[in-house]
């Protein structure tokens, strides 16, 4: 999986992720108060309390989603990985295949997460 920070409109990667689990808990109380408002003035001003909460839950889901993905790809280091398959190389018109070669990972430093 690609760690994809999203933007501030939240509808993409981690920070829409973040988004949805932001309006999940935090909005039923507000859309409650749009939804309860028996006057037109005060339903308007409850959904417009709903609609800048959300506007800030976004930003402040790309501020997070910015900042994790920043720090795991300068900072996490992957180790102990290892696959095997079969290498098939051609040099100078010479074919030569091996079976069942081993290749494991040698990371020697940092952020090399992409």
């Amino acid at each position: 999986m690609a760690l994809v920070i999203g933007g501030v409109t939240a509808d993409t990667g981690m920070t829409k992720a973040i988004f949805d689990q932001f309006d999940a808990l935090l909005s039923p109380p507000l859309q409650k108060a749009v939804d309860d408002a028996k006057d037109a003035d005060v339903r308007d001003a409850a959904q417009k309390a709903l609609d800048a909460a959300r506007d800030g839950w976004k930003k402040l889901a790309f501020a997070i989603a910015t900042g994790v993905v920043q720090h795991l790809v300068a900072n996490l280091e992957v180790a102990g990985v290892q696959t095997s398959g079969t290498v098939t190389a051609t040099v100078q018109g010479q074919v030569a295949t091996a079976v069942g070669v081993l290749f494991k990972q040698s990371n020697d430093g940092t952020g090399r997460v992409a």
